[in-house]
């Protein structure tokens, strides 16, 4: 055998990582498995054997890398040939090669057979496989619709409260003809998915049903806002607060936390709390300087004697 030829079985490049290499395996071995060419068996028998062998080597760190530098595998040292990852059985043939391992087949109506993978030298093949095609049962993935099916994973979207979504809890959720407590964990961000096991749809056939997904929406605050882990606040503040200074009580998701306004502060200062956001995060105060919206005619007089001007032009920014 040519040394490209298992690269060229399984169509990827000599570069090919392992992932590659996995990733074309699974899509043949689905494509040439016998239960699923019954027209022209023979063939896809034929063409899935070479799959497994050329897998056998080239998944194997090992052999593809004796196999790339003599052109042979070890399997092949004194056998004449490579042997596949895993055993198998058809209806009406004989038992193919394999390494160490254990599978088991069992005929069904006409002569069908069932295909089922065990464990092959400490490979999960029913993981790789359930990996490769979602959460597809082995029924699922090989056609076979004598074994039990899964049912279908179902979504649905869950609005929460902004509060909850930071501080984590439980909510009702109305399922069908049942209500669920779910739990939301803290700091939960828009888009995340929770998954609540057996309540998607029933098996078509006596398996496990699916799953239920909730895709986590956040309620919009009234006055406070995210981002990462910090959350937000404008914090209108009077003008007498601005002048003089204050204390002013803030809530946040820890408690409320007295914060300190500097005199003379204006609309847009930036004030942090440290570790009152998300987990470790910051709770970012920004100031909004609130006027009042009626002014007697004393105020009036009195704000037209002020004389005090800031030092710099506060205006000396805007430019075209």
């Amino acid at each position: 055998m040519k040394m490209d030829d298992y690269y060229k079985i399984l169509g990827v490049a000599k570069s090919a990582t392992k992932e590659e290499i996995q990733k074309a395996y699974r899509q043949l071995a689905r494509k040439y498995h016998p239960d699923l060419n019954q027209e022209d068996q023979k063939n896809a028998k034929e063409q899935f054997q070479k799959v497994q062998e050329a897998f056998d080597v080239l998944g194997d760190a090992e052999k593809r890398q004796m196999y790339d530098q003599y052109g042979i595998s070890p399997d092949q040292m004194g056998t004449g040939g490579g042997q596949g990852p895993f055993q198998w059985s058809f209806a009406g043939g004989r038992p193919g090669r394999g390494t160490s391992g254990r599978s088991s087949t069992r005929r069904g109506p006409a002569g069908h057979t069932d295909f089922r993978f065990d464990n092959i030298d400490g490979i999960d093949l029913m993981q790789m496989f359930g990996n490769a095609f979602g959460n597809a049962s082995p029924g699922d993935i090989f056609g076979n619709s004598n074994m039990p099916r899964r049912g279908r994973d179902v979504e649905q979207i869950l609005s929460i409260p902004f509060v909850l979504s930071i501080t984590g809890g439980k909510i009702d959720v109305k399922i069908g003809q049942q209500t669920v407590a779910v739990s939301i964990p803290p700091g939960i961000v828009e888009g995340k998915k929770i998954r609540l096991p057996g309540l998607g749809e029933a098996s078509p056939n006596g398996g496990e049903p699916g799953n239920l997904m909730l895709n986590i929406q956040v309620d919009e605050h009234p006055c406070f806002s995210r981002r990462g882990n910090s959350l937000y606040l404008d914090l209108p503040i009077s003008l007498k607060e601005a002048v003089f200074g204050a204390k002013i009580d803030v809530a946040t998701p820890k408690g409320n936390v007295t914060l300190t306004v500097p005199a003379g502060a204006s609309s847009g200062m930036k004030l942090r709390i440290k570790q009152c956001g998300i987990g470790n995060g910051d709770l970012f105060v920004i100031l909004l300087v609130a006027l009042p919206k009626n002014w007697s005619e004393a105020d009036k007089k009195l704000l037209q004697q002020l004389t005090t001007e800031p030092h710099e032009p506060i205006r000396r920014n805007i430019v075209w």
